[in-house]
């Protein structure tokens, strides 16, 4: 079961190793505003999480994401199948 600090762990490791972004990551870091992801970094984001976590998100999962912390608590209750 995946819980929301350990999917922002992995989220801060994608950003660093496929993005180049070497700056701690907040639950409360605007994806957009704050890490300044376009994109091909939203997408390259989301696959990371997808493939670490075994789970699909769609794109509609999109429009409730607006912070780090709002995409962890979605992986999380996408890895707990809900």
């Amino acid at each position: 079961m995946a819980e929301p600090a350990e999917v922002i762990a992995v989220i801060g490791r994608v950003l660093r190793e496929e993005l180049g972004i070497a700056r701690d990551v907040r639950a409360e870091d605007d994806l957009l505003a704050d890490l300044q992801l376009d994109s091909v970094g939203v997408l390259t984001l989301v696959v990371g999480l997808e493939d670490h976590f075994r789970v699909a998100l769609a794109e509609q999962d999109a429009v409730e994401v607006r912070t780090v912390g709002d995409l962890a608590g979605l992986v999380a209750a996408r890895a707990e199948g809900r």
